[in-house]
């Protein structure tokens, strides 16, 4: 679509690359705010923007605004750029992977693809006869409707320098599935602290339930879909199934 001599093509999911950078703007401009966001998502220059009419601008923001419209959504399995990529469960990580982690989330917002490059792996086996997606942006993101789906498939085993070699590649890695992948690994942390402090009597069942409940009705907003994960299991993993199919 052309705007006044400008070719824009609009992309079908945000990246995290570019959702890092929208975010990296510190300004209190909104206008800054916005020709920002729009040389983000488009390449364009600050100082080319700031050479177009109002009228352009607008146009080009608006053709962008459906990307920052799509939830979160928590996925465990998807197919991205030709590849299967796994999500790797927490319940079988190593040490590495959680020292990273918290190391890389000192500074998250700069950190984004390295934490999606140990959050999201190649599968290198899995025991899917057929595997049948659901497409969403683009997206393939897999649809089999199986118990407990992370015994359905393994992950490469961490490697942090195999991480070092892909995480730049993440950069283009959709970013609503990564923050869904977030949301579910920081959650599902919050619920076993949950449960660690009522066995150890530091709060009542009552209360454990309580904010079990809260924790699980917020994160089931983010995970939805084909590829989403549903149960209220009261043991790590807490959620249990691949999503019904589409």
């Amino acid at each position: 679509m052309k705007i006044k001599q400008l070719q824009i093509q609009v992309p079908d999911y945000l990246t995290i690359g570019q959702y890092a950078r929208m975010n990296a703007y510190k300004g209190d401009s909104n206008f800054g705010r916005l020709v920002h966001v729009v040389s983000s998502l488009t390449g364009f220059s600050k100082e080319e923007i700031r050479t177009w009419d109002v009228e352009s601008l607008t146009k080009v923001s608006n053709l962008f605004s459906g990307l920052a419209d799509h939830s979160n959504e928590f996925h465990a399995l998807l197919e991205w750029n030709g590849e299967l990529y796994g999500y790797a469960n927490v319940k079988q990580a190593t040490l590495g992977e959680y020292i990273d982690i918290e190391s890389l989330s000192e500074d998250l917002e700069n950190n984004l693809h390295k934490i999606a490059a140990i959050l999201y792996r190649p599968v290198v086996k899995h025991r899917f006869k057929t595997l049948s997606y659901a497409y969403k942006q683009k997206v393939k993101m897999l649809n089999n409707d199986v118990e407990n789906v992370f015994d359905w498939y393994e992950v490469e085993k961490y490697d942090s320098n195999l991480r070092k070699e892909r995480e730049e590649d993440m950069k283009g890695f959709p970013a609503h599935i990564l923050l869904g992948a977030i949301s579910f690994f920081l959650s599902n942390a919050v619920l076993y602290l949950n449960h660690i402090q009522y066995s150890k009597g530091e709060i009542t069942k009552i209360q454990m339930e309580t904010r079990e409940e809260e924790i699980l009705e917020n994160l089931s907003q983010n995970i939805g879909a084909g590829g989403g994960l549903f149960t209220t299991s009261l043991s790590p993993i807490y959620y249990q199934y691949q999503a019904t199919p589409a």
